[in-house]
């Protein structure tokens, strides 16, 4: 829609004679389809319009302008008829304010997008995903959110330099723009985050989407500041309304299918599953200690790791922990910095006299996005050990 309304705005500017600015806005309709109604009725009013509300209401204006041109026997401002319609007749408008609509522009360009990407901005997202979805409901038509998030980007932040962290954001939001379509909207949801609100698009042509980006991305070389940086993309997609209704929870959704893609080795797409099976799981033979959280004077106790992924943890240890119960689970990672983790209890079976496995669900609403990060690269890590030790195996004479 943005390319829409630089069209628009240009037609405005470029063209005084309004028989031949309507001539004009009628080819972008034509050639942009009827979306296009609601970006010439926002861009000249502000005004919320469905396309196909818009579409008649174009058609009811521009009588309106032949009318009031024949009455008056002279030229009309476009702008006039269009005031006076939606004043006197639509009654849209009760208090319109003349503003020159360039300087408005300015105003709402800073107010809407993101200033370093030029990204629409957390706030213009939030309103646009709740319209969005009422729109989807209201049609019945489907509704796709891709979350992306920058691998390892603190890195790059701290080996070369915010500078370069904020030049490598401005490069990845320059893809996003040029692959993204018109209809769709990319924001900065935050710090190296973007997301995309894809209107009337189902999971599988929103994959095509990202693996686009994603590609894009990983193929981009930067150099800055005498620094050359590579970088990859990991993505989240979920859908309304087969993944939820509202858009907190299919906001949430794609969080959660972001975090799938960052535990199964980052530089991927995933869909948001319901079945926690379909994460990466990876055999662990680490010792584990485990606390209930809420108590200060709860004990460390000492358990087996069995195996883990992005979801949850399971480990052996001598105690049967009721089912709800808070943890906190450490991990020995890094030498001596150890991995925690907070989860809920949701499993427990007896293996033996004193022995009992115990399924944790991680809780990654109580952590914060460093953690999950970490939680990643740790993952990731098991996993290419793993991967080492099975290729030696497979090297080795029988």
């Amino acid at each position: 829609m943005e390319q829409t309304r630089n069209l628009v705005l240009k037609c405005l500017d470029d063209y005084e004679d309004d028989d031949i600015l309507i001539k004009e806005l009628n080819q972008i309709i034509e050639q942009e389809g009827k979306t296009a109604y609601s970006v010439i009725f926002h861009v000249l009013t502000n005004l919320e319009i469905e396309p196909e509300e818009g579409k008649k209401n174009w058609a009811e204006i521009i009588t309106h302008y032949d009318r009031l041109v024949s009455i008056l026997g002279r030229k009309v401002n476009l702008r006039t008829a269009l005031c006076d319609f939606f004043c006197s007749i639509h009654r849209s408008l009760k208090n319109p304010k003349v503003v020159e609509i360039q300087l408005f522009e300015k105003t709402v360009k800073a107010s809407r997008f993101d200033s370093l990407t030029g990204l629409y901005n957390r706030q213009s997202f939030d309103e646009s995903l709740e319209r969005e979805i009422n729109r989807g409901k209201r049609h019945r038509k489907e509704l796709s959110i891709l979350f992306l998030d920058l691998d390892d980007f603190k890195e790059v932040n701290d080996s070369f330099g915010h500078q370069t962290g904020d030049e490598v954001l401005k490069q990845v939001a320059k893809i996003v723009l040029n692959e993204k379509r018109s209809e769709d909207l990319a924001a900065r949801y935050g710090g190296e985050e973007i997301v995309l609100i894809l209107p009337e698009t189902g999971k599988v042509d929103s994959l095509v989407l990202g693996e686009r980006i994603r590609k894009r991305v990983e193929e981009m070389r930067i150099d800055f500041n005498g620094n050359t940086v590579r970088i990859t993309i990991s993505g989240g997609l979920a859908s309304f309304p087969e993944n939820a209704t509202d858009a907190k929870s299919l906001l949430k959704c794609a969080d959660n299918a972001l975090y799938t893609a960052k535990g199964s080795g980052k530089n991927g797409i995933s869909f948001f599953s319901q079945d926690k099976r379909r994460y990466m799981r990876i055999e662990i033979d680490h010792e584990v200690r485990v606390r209930e959280l809420g108590f200060d004077d709860t004990q460390t106790k000492k358990g087996k790791g069995k195996n883990i992924c992005f979801g949850g943890i399971l480990f052996e240890n001598k105690v049967a922990l009721p089912i709800g119960t808070k943890m906190q689970i450490q991990i020995p990672h890094n030498h001596n910095k150890p991995l925690f983790i907070i989860g809920t209890v949701v499993r427990v079976e007896v293996v033996g006299s004193e022995q009992y496995d115990t399924g944790v669900a991680i809780s990654f609403i109580e952590m914060d996005k460093t953690i999950k990060n970490e939680i990643s690269r740790w993952l990731q890590l098991q996993r290419n050990n793993s991967q080492a030790k099975n290729d030696e195996l497979v090297k080795k004479p029988i």
